[in-house]
């Protein structure tokens, strides 16, 4: 199955790929565990976010 784009969530150091039993595949914002303003599972694809950074080494 192949992930649609997700933006800079694809390339963000607070962002976790999470797989479903069905196999669906979301992206969790970390930043959402110490800030309401960021959501858990936002709406990709992610065209800007003030929490945003940059990852190194993620693909």
């Amino acid at each position: 199955m192949e992930i649609p784009p997700g933006g800079l969530c694809d390339h963000c150091q607070h962002c976790k790929r999470v797989g479903s039993a069905r196999g669906s595949v979301f992206r969790l914002c970390l930043l959402h565990e110490r800030d309401p303003r960021f959501a858990k599972y936002p709406r990709v694809p992610v065209l800007s976010c003030p929490g945003y950074q940059a990852a190194t080494g993620k693909a």
